[in-house]
């Protein structure tokens, strides 16, 4: 009963306080029960965020729309944004056909490997210029096609061989050496103030989602991090491109090609459970569904039109396969 009467003092006091005034509960405050028990029941207060789902379910307010052209990254203009976009290369093989890797590169605003990724870098560098050469030699070409090495260099340098740091010397290297995050995460840290001063809201990432499933989870937590509305994360593989739906209503343009091939496309809800998710343009739709691990999850579907829309209450990830990375290793090994 003291500590009832102690809550119902401080809240006359706040009503009396007026503007400016505040008071804090404890972590777990008690409230009565009809029957005049007193219970204990946990804080549960509605932030801007509840507040604008539930107003988007009553549709009272429209939900924020957002337009992806994932054709921009794969077979169009390989690059994003007025002012371009950043490149970065994680600890991974890079499996991207090489056309789009150089072209993407090429047309980014700022480029940086991280750690370990600036040898998988420099492997894909010789490699190109070895083939550059030898293709021109046989047409009895000009000078070989020469790949830019980075602009810098982040992470905590655990991975970096000495052979790397000798081939990029005159490239900065930026020493990370906080374990609380990953070097991927970092890296974002490191390169947000260029990015902001450039206006630049596009990443680009090359990695490879086979492999270690710690690493592949890490670099999805990052996308969860770093996704904002004016950062836009696209993880790019050898087969696929993956970026994170915030709530809202998402209009994704499918190239043609990827339509007519049928191929495949996933709704994932990381993390968290989704409420209430729509979508148009699918082969297997989804109305008003609820997707949670341990529940509704959308995997191996594929489109119906050009034009997939996606409404959702919470964070999803959306992943497509983008290139024929899978048919060639299936043709190769036949």
């Amino acid at each position: 009963m003291a500590a009832a009467a102690a809550i119902k003092n401080a809240i006359f006091k706040l009503l009396r306080g007026g503007a400016g005034t505040a008071i804090t509960l404890p972590y777990d405050w008690r409230v009565f029960k009809q029957s005049g028990n007193i219970a204990v029941h946990p804080r549960n207060y509605c932030n801007k965020t509840t507040i604008g789902f539930r107003q988007q379910m009553d549709h009272t307010i429209p939900p924020k729309e957002f337009k992806w052209m994932p054709s921009n990254l794969i077979s169009e203009n390989f690059k994003l944004g007025p002012n371009g976009h950043v490149c970065m290369v994680l600890n991974r093989q890079i499996q991207v056909p090489p056309h789009v890797v150089k072209q993407l590169w090429k047309n980014a605003t700022i480029r940086c490997a991280v750690d370990g990724g600036s040898n998988h870098w420099r492997n894909f560098i010789t490699t190109q210029a070895a083939g550059s050469v030898q293709t021109k030699g046989n047409n009895d070409g000009g000078a070989p096609e020469m790949v830019e090495p980075p602009d810098l260099i982040t992470g905590d340098f655990d991975s970096i061989t000495e052979e790397t740091i000798e081939f990029f010397k005159s490239t900065p290297k930026i020493n990370t050496p906080d374990q609380n995050a990953t070097d991927f995460t970092k890296a974002f840290t490191v390169l947000q103030p260029v990015m902001q001063q450039r206006k630049v809201h596009d990443v680009v990432v090359f990695h490879d989602s086979s492999g270690r499933l710690d690493q592949v989870m890490a670099n999805i937590n990052t996308l969860y991090k770093m996704q904002k509305d004016n950062c836009n994360v696209y993880l790019l593989s050898g087969d696929s491109i993956t970026w994170l739906l915030r709530p809202g209503k998402h209009t994704i343009q499918v190239p043609l090609d990827l339509v007519a091939k049928q191929r495949w496309c996933s709704l994932m809800p990381v993390g968290s459970t989704s409420h209430n998710v729509t979508t148009t343009g699918l082969k297997w739709n989804l109305y008003h569904a609820q997707m949670e691990f341990g529940g509704m999850v959308s995997t191996s579907n594929t489109y119906s039109t050009e034009f997939v829309q996606v409404q959702t209450d919470g964070n999803l990830i959306w992943s497509m396969g983008a290139y024929d990375f899978e048919e060639k290793v299936r043709s190769t090994a036949e």
